[in-house]
Order: C-alpha cells, then structure tokens, then sequence
C-alpha cells in the first residue's frame, strides 16, 4: 500500500473536497489503515496521508450498490 498524498493532495486527484474525504471518514467509507494512515505520533490532530488507488476503488464500490 502506498500512502504518498496528503489530504489536500488526495481531494485534488480525486475530485472531491476535503471536508467529503472528511464525512467519508466518518460514515466509515474510508477506513483507516487501509485508505489513510495519520503521520506524527503523539499529535492531537496528525496530518494524514492517503493511498488514492483504494480510495478510488472503494468509492466506485459505493458507487455502484447506490446505484443498484
């Protein structure tokens, strides 16, 4: 997995903003470990970096069973 985008990097490539990347995080859409991974141990709020080809497929499963 390669976690190499940062958020706003991550919106940018895939479309959306980062405030959805955000309620996507939060609706469990994108789950971390997998999607993102947060850098900076021992921060109360660390920067996070992205894998945008599982983004990418997990937004286009979302896709397709809203969709259906």
């Amino acid at each position: 997995m390669a976690f190499t985008l940062t958020t706003t990097e991550a919106a940018q490539a895939l479309r959306l903003s980062a405030a959805t990347l955000a309620r996507l995080r939060n609706e469990g859409v994108l789950k971390a470990g997998f999607h993102y991974r947060a850098v900076g141990a021992g921060l109360k709020r660390p920067p996070l970096l992205w894998n945008p080809e599982a983004c990418e497929t997990a937004l286009a499963q979302r896709s397709r069973r809203v969709l259906a």
